[in-house]
């Protein structure tokens, strides 16, 4: 089983985006985006609406 954050690491990836250009475009600090891809912090609700955005997919797309 693929975690959740897994497949956000994966839609980054696929727009070819670093974690300093995620928090450049989104304004979430570099060291959150961090925690979060360490499975050490969940994102709050807000955080994964933008993610989503950035990352063109659906929010069940990413966190199931």
């Amino acid at each position: 089983m693929i975690s959740k954050l897994t497949l956000v690491k994966l839609a980054r990836l696929e727009q070819g985006l670093s974690q300093w250009d995620v928090a450049k475009a989104t304004g979430i600090a570099q060291t959150v985006i961090s925690l979060y891809k360490r499975e050490l912090k969940e994102p709050s609700e807000e955080h994964k609406k933008t993610l989503a955005k950035l990352y063109d997919k659906q929010l069940e797309e990413l966190w199931k």
